[in-house]
C-alpha cells in the first residue's frame, strides 16, 4: 500500500471552533486518482457556520482517523496494516468531500406539517434501528477481539459506540495500553477485560 509511509504521521485536521479543514496536509499521501473527483482548490477549508451537522460529523471523522492511525502505527502484520490503510484512506476522503460539498450531507430539517404522532413514531423507528445496530456490531466487535490480528479493528469499531460519563477515558485507558503493547501472556487476560467493559454496550 503506497498512499502512507510505514510510521505515519499521527494528527487532527479538523478545528471545531472555527470549522476550519486543513485540506493540503490532509490530502498528503492520497493518490492524485483518489482526489481526482473532490473539486476543491487546496489549503484551508472553512465551512459557514449554518453546517452544523457537517461540522460535528467532521468532528468525529477527524478523532476516528485520527485514532485509528495511532492504531496502525502499532501494527506489525502487513496484510492487517495494509486493511487499515485502506480504511484511513476512506475517512479522509470522506472528510474531504464532505467539507467540499457539505450541503449535500447536511441534514434536512424535518417537515413542519408532520403530525407529533409521526414524530413519535419516527423516533421510535430510529431507536429500534439504532439498538439493532447496536447490536450487530457488538456481535462483530466480539469477534474481532478474539483474533489479534484484527484487535486493532475491533478497537476503531468500539471507540462508535456511545459510551456514558467516565466510560469514554476507561476506555480510551484500555485500548492505550494495547497501543503501548502487550505480551502474548497479558493479551488474554486484556481481551477478557476489555469483553466485560464493553459488553454493557453491546
Amino acid at each position: 500500500m503506497g498512499f502512507f509511509s510505514p510510521k505515519p504521521a499521527c494528527r487532527k485536521f479538523f478545528t471545531y471552533a472555527e470549522k476550519t479543514l486543513d485540506f493540503t496536509a490532509l490530502s498528503a499521501g492520497l493518490s492524485s486518482l483518489a482526489l481526482a473527483d473532490v473539486d476543491i482548490n487546496l489549503g484551508q477549508i472553512k465551512l459557514s457556520p449554518e453546517f452544523v451537522k457537517v461540522s460535528e460529523k467532521l468532528m468525529l471523522l477527524d478523532l476516528q482517523q485520527h485514532d485509528l492511525c495511532q492504531t496502525i502505527a502499532n501494527i506489525r502484520d502487513k496484510s492487517e496494516r495494509d486493511r487499515m490503510f485502506s480504511k484511513l484512506a476512506e475517512i479522509k476522503m470522506e472528510m474531504m468531500r464532505m467539507a467540499a460539498h457539505p450541503e449535500a450531507y447536511e441534514h434536512r430539517e424535518l417537515n413542519p406539517t408532520q403530525s407529533e404522532s409521526q414524530l413519535k413514531r419516527a423516533e421510535g423507528t430510529t431507536d429500534t434501528i439504532l439498538a439493532s445496530s447496536v447490536s450487530k456490531a457488538g456481535k462483530q466487535i466480539m469477534q474481532l477481539l478474539d483474533n489479534p490480528a484484527t484487535i486493532g479493528e475491533a478497537l476503531i469499531e468500539a471507540a462508535k459506540l456511545p459510551f456514558r460519563g467516565d466510560d469514554k477515558v476507561r476506555f480510551q485507558q484500555k485500548r492505550q495500553r494495547y497501543i503501548d503493547g502487550l505480551s502474548d501472556h497479558d493479551r488474554p487476560r486484556w481481551v477478557g477485560e476489555m469483553k466485560i467493559f464493553l459488553a454493557q454496550y453491546l
